[in-house]
């Protein structure tokens, strides 16, 4: 089953995306494409960032988040609020 989830890290926006970059740029895309990683986007928000990935099951996002949630604590980044997770029904493409 797919999911969708987001979350969002509060603090000084061009901060968290620059530190995102460096702790986790190469290594989180690898380890995401490991383990059925869809999609990461990251968006300004108000108070910081939101974060909203796709993925193909609930265990590869969880594998991903056993390895990167330690790292992303220990880079203080900050902490995640508002976690959720959904089940994804329909997902498009648009094709030309």
């Amino acid at each position: 089953m797919a999911i969708l989830t987001m979350f969002e890290v509060h603090g000084d926006t061009d901060r968290l995306v620059a530190r995102m970059n460096e702790l986790f740029d190469a290594e989180a895309d690898k380890l995401a494409a490991e383990h059925g990683g869809i999609s990461n986007t990251v968006v300004r928000t108000e108070e910081g960032v939101m974060v909203v990935n796709r993925w193909q099951s609930e265990e590869g996002m969880e594998a991903f988040a056993a390895v990167m949630r330690p790292k992303a604590e220990a880079g203080q980044i900050g902490e995640q609020t508002g976690w959720r997770k959904f089940e994804i029904l329909i997902d498009r493409t648009p094709s030309k």
